[in-house]
């Protein structure tokens, strides 16, 4: 049969899937078999699972269950609801102080949990009402939530940058690094956001004075930092081993959950239940990537064998366009697939359709990792879809209602929009940190 018709047969074939909300990682496989079959045959279970058995040998994917593991260990014994209490007690006095705390304390959290819901779920029950309570305008404060519990996909040890650098090939040491620079933009411009915000407005974000801040004792305030010092010295000895080359990625992902399973030890903040429960977070987690991968090979083994990714380099060799125009379909096509599709599963449906044309025109893979994860980020908090809005309905008093969720999105979206108009028209702010 045609190769043309085949992938375009191919492609309608996940959609429909996709659509009628069969879960990606039991669709794409049974599309994928279906397929092989009618290609090859029986014999295509042994040309598949040859090819899925060598994609699934990439030692990236090892990492993923330790740096799991350490977030749920940080999450669980504390150590996020410290940080924040740190955070206040520095910059609670500050005008919007509140707000611009809560994104470097998600800033923080995705540093030691790599996923966005962790930032949502914790600074939702311990941020909003602390805002909400000093009079923070309540838009404001849901939208600094939910962007800045995206931010967990931005910065190390994002699981999509993880996942990212097993598919393009690209190390995982530069896909954090240029993490920590594009987190660092889209720090930059909320923070500006808000601080405008705060001076076109004064009663939008009040300054906390003595009496809101509460009676905090000496002593409670040097624990509150010690216990916050350790679990962040980790995350920077983690970082700085990879960046350093010093570790592998599997190395300082397991280096990073014993540090962390120690520290919660010593500081008496974590029992053998909770450190079940986070092993077994972990495995849940890892199983979920590692399921949803292995049926995402099975697909790309198919559209390789049938000749789609020749298909779609001819079309657009065709078309003549831009790198430019490709990449921009790409982030488009990713972007609204962001609002029903799980992120890891966009990766691998997207990216190996892209990767070849993008590598042919001689794109930068490290900028592209940035810009995916980034749109990603924003998929995340645009309505009427976005997992964090949801994420953050979930743990929100009954009076937040999901109208007002949705209110609050908009401003925050475009600001994520902007961050990415700045990262794909000025690469030299997301790879400078590489170079």
């Amino acid at each position: 049969m045609d190769p043309t018709l085949l992938t375009v047969l191919l492609f309608l074939s996940v959609i429909i899937v996709l659509f009628v909300s069969v879960p990606i990682a039991f669709g794409v496989g049974i599309v994928s078999l279906a397929f092989g079959y009618f290609v090859w045959g029986p014999a295509s279970i042994f040309i598949l699972g040859s090819q899925v058995y060598s994609g699934m040998q990439n030692t990236s994917l090892v990492s993923l269950p330790f740096f799991m593991f350490m977030a749920s260990i940080l999450v669980r014994s504390g150590i996020a609801d410290d940080l924040y209490s740190a955070m206040y007690l520095i910059i609670g006095k500050v005008r919007g102080g509140l707000a611009i705390g809560t994104i470097f304390v998600c800033a923080g959290i995705g540093c030691m949990s790599g996923v966005s819901a962790v930032g949502v779920i914790t600074s939702t029950k311990i941020a909003l009402p602390a805002m909400l309570s000093r009079n923070y305008d309540e838009k404001i404060a849901l939208g600094v939530i939910m962007a800045g519990g995206a931010l967990g996909q931005l910065f190390p040890p994002s699981i999509l940058a993880i996942v990212f650098s097993g598919l393009s090939g690209v190390s995982v040491g530069k896909m954090f690094a240029v993490g920590l620079s594009t987190g660092a933009v889209m720090v930059f411009f909320l923070v500006a956001y808000i601080v405008v915000r705060c001076w076109l407005d004064k009663n939008l974000c009040p300054a906390a004075d003595d009496s809101m801040m509460g009676h905090i004792e000496p002593k409670e305030r040097v624990r509150i930092y010690l216990r916050t010092a350790p679990s962040v010295l980790v995350v920077f000895a983690v970082l700085g081993s990879l960046f350093a080359g010093i570790a592998t990625p599997t190395e300082a992902a397991a280096m990073g959950a014993a540090a962390s399973l120690i520290i919660a030890l010593i500081l008496g903040t974590i029992d053998l239940k909770r450190i079940f429960e986070a092993a077994v977070e972990a495995a849940k987690q890892t199983t979920m990537v590692l399921w949803i991968a292995l049926n995402s090979l099975l697909l790309v083994s198919v559209y390789s064998g049938i000749g789609g990714d020749e298909v779609v380099r001819a079309l657009i060799d065709s078309l003549g366009v831009s790198p430019g125009v490709v990449i921009g379909v790409m982030l488009a096509t990713i972007f609204v697939l962001g609002f029903f599709v799980d992120p890891i599963g966009i990766l691998f449906l997207v990216m190996p359709v892209f990767l070849p044309v993008l590598t042919a025109l001689d794109v930068n893979l490290v900028w592209i990792g940035a810009l995916v994860i980034l749109v990603l980020e924003t998929a995340y908090l645009t309505p009427p879809f976005g997992y964090n809005i949801f994420f953050l309905k979930s743990v929100a008093p009954p009076s937040i209602s999901l109208r007002t969720i949705y209110a609050a999105a908009p401003a925050f979206v475009l600001i994520q929009l902007v961050t990415v108009a700045a990262c794909f028209t000025m690469p030299g702010i997301v790879l400078w940190i590489i170079y």
